[in-house]
């Protein structure tokens, strides 16, 4: 060491500020291991902070306002970082190293290693509203989740509501602004997907093998549909009297749907079933209709609709329904109990505003019930309804009844989309409905439609959202039955029929559309699963 280094360090300052730069060199000297008890101290009684055995926290760190602060055994913060306004949860043997920011509702698992001037900011300004200043507008704290066994480079940004999955490496200067899964590496700005750890399969770009793989077992898949659709629909025709039907599964009783499932299949590929005319089947339909607003209006009028047909008269009761009684009537459903009935009223209520707007020139006024749907939807979680403790099924089943009816097929913006985002991918998480094998055609259904509908307003944690559709879509490619189709849970070992065909056929539409790979397939649902707008109601309501 110089005499001029000497003269502007000492040689004791510099000796006792090593261990708060390289807090892993130990052991502590006495002075410095009864610097570190002080410190730590204080830190629990100013904030009452729970600190594991054999942890470093470096007594140049900056920590400041700390709402929550818990360290596992042998965790080590160095010198020079700033932790303030914040809530804290380290697993063991976690470090954070020097120069690095962190700020809000930070939780992480076992053996992170966090990089020098890394920012992991788990809290952002409000700017939902364009119209008031965003320094006037309230913070937003959705929190930043981070797994077991990750390592964050120098200069990483991880902003609020990202997830990282465990055993993944965020390269250094990586901008993270949505989910990354377990076992990735990512880098970039934004960050992206690199490759599998496990795998060594390489994820970037729109080439990938994986992605190609993906693409060709859709079009063969596709091809496989389009060869025995009319030999799956020819299976589920019965004679019943002197006509012959469709049934859903044979030996069941016939059903109006079963006669709308089978003309919704030969849509996706521009055709009509084989039963009958295309003038008889409308007659057929078009005799079924009832005033009832219920799920015969989605069924039936979507069928008349493919096939180039509708109605033969409005649904008197939407048309002449005043907004004191839709309102009265809203408010009387069974939210909090059944949120997936009282959403599938919506449904059809809204499907039967369609009809009548489309065909009947009414002049309903749409806004009525999107007033009363904007009010009354929960913030926390962006649905409408109540959870069961931490069951989220009924809220998530109603909410894509709901929207389906309104907000998709007029084309209205969410009010909360990542906020629901959140809610459904942690409902997709439930093993009572989803895991290995698991998850019938609606519950697949009331998520992937949420998170494709969502997913038109923001890409917010779009790779998890991926991640999830990519192990549905490969179990959907196993399960088909030839010259039957699927069946409803999916399973081999259940009797296919009409509803679980369609149902799933859709459903792979939808969970490759939202993949970005759904022109694979070579067919495209035309009714009731559609994604096009219905009809944009926002120039004239």
């Amino acid at each position: 060491m110089s005499e001029r280094q000497d003269e502007a360090l000492p040689f004791k300052s510099y000796k006792d500020n090593r261990v708060e730069y390289l807090p892993w060199e130990k052991p502590l000297s006495e002075e410095q291991a009864e610097a570190q008890k002080e410190w730590q101290r204080f830190l629990r009684e100013e904030y009452k902070a729970q600190i594991g055995k054999d942890c470093f926290i470096s007594t140049l760190a900056n920590i400041y306002n700390v709402e929550k602060m818990v360290l596992g055994d042998q965790c080590l913060i160095g010198a020079d970082t700033l932790l303030r306004n914040i809530s804290l949860e380290m697993g063991e043997d976690c470090s954070i190293n020097t120069f690095s920011y962190l700020q809000g509702k930070i939780r992480m698992g076992n053996m992170v290693r966090i990089g020098p001037k890394v920012s992991i900011i788990g809290t952002n300004h409000g700017h939902s509203n364009p119209h008031i200043p965003i320094i006037k507008q309230s913070h937003t704290q959705k929190g930043i989740e981070i797994g077991d066994d990750i390592w964050i480079g120098a200069n990483a940004v991880i902003v609020d509501g990202v997830r990282i999955g465990s055993h993944s490496i965020i390269a250094a200067g990586a901008v993270v602004t949505k989910d990354i899964p377990e076992y990735s590496v990512a880098g970039g700005n934004p960050a992206r997907i690199i490759k599998n750890r496990l795998t060594g399969e390489k994820l970037a770009g729109t080439n990938s093998s994986m992605e190609e793989d993906l693409v060709n077992k859709l079009r063969r898949f596709g091809e496989i549909v389009k060869g025995q659709y009319k030999d799956v629909l020819k299976h589920y025709v019965a004679r019943v009297g002197d006509e012959d039907v469709y049934l859903n599964q044979p030996e069941a009783e016939p059903t109006v749907r079963a006669w709308c499932d089978a003309v919704e299949i030969a849509a996706f590929f521009d055709d009509i079933p084989a039963i009958c005319s295309k003038s008889d089947l409308i007659h057929k339909l078009s005799s079924m209709q009832t005033q009832e607003i219920g799920y015969n209006v989605l069924t039936l009028g979507y069928a008349l609709e493919v096939l180039g047909s509708t109605f033969s008269q409005p649904f008197f009761e939407v048309e002449n329904m005043s907004a004191a009684d839709l309102y009265q009537h809203l408010d009387s459903l069974p939210w909090k109990e059944r949120a997936w009935e009282s959403g599938a009223w919506v449904d059809h209520y809204g499907t039967a505003l369609y009809f009548n707007k489309k065909y009947f020139a009414s002049r309903k006024n749409a806004a009525e019930v999107f007033g009363w749907l904007i009010l009354n939807c929960d913030q926390r979680t962006g649905l409408w309804g109540a959870s069961q403790g931490a069951d989220y099924l009924q809220p998530v089943n109603g909410f894509y009844r709901l929207t389906r009816g309104t907000y998709a097929q007029f084309g209205i913006p969410l009010p909360y989309p990542e906020t629901v985002i959140d809610t459904v991918l942690a409902h997709s998480r439930n093993a009572n409905y989803f895991g290995k094998d698991k998850g019938n055609a609606c519950h697949v259904l009331d998520v992937i439609h949420p998170l494709w509908l969502c997913g038109k307003q923001t890409d917010y944690r779009r790779e998890e959202g991926k991640a999830w559709a990519l192990k549905q879509i490969s179990r959907i490619l196993n399960r088909w039955v030839h010259g039957k189709g699927f069946s409803f849970q999916l399973e081999l070992t259940d009797e296919p029929g009409l509803q679980g065909t369609e149902m799933w056929l859709s459903i792979l539409f939808l969970l490759a559309e939202y993949c970005g790979l759904s022109q694979a397939l070579g067919y495209r649902p035309k009714g009731v699963h559609r994604i096009e707008v219905a009809l944009d109601i926002r120039s004239n309501g």
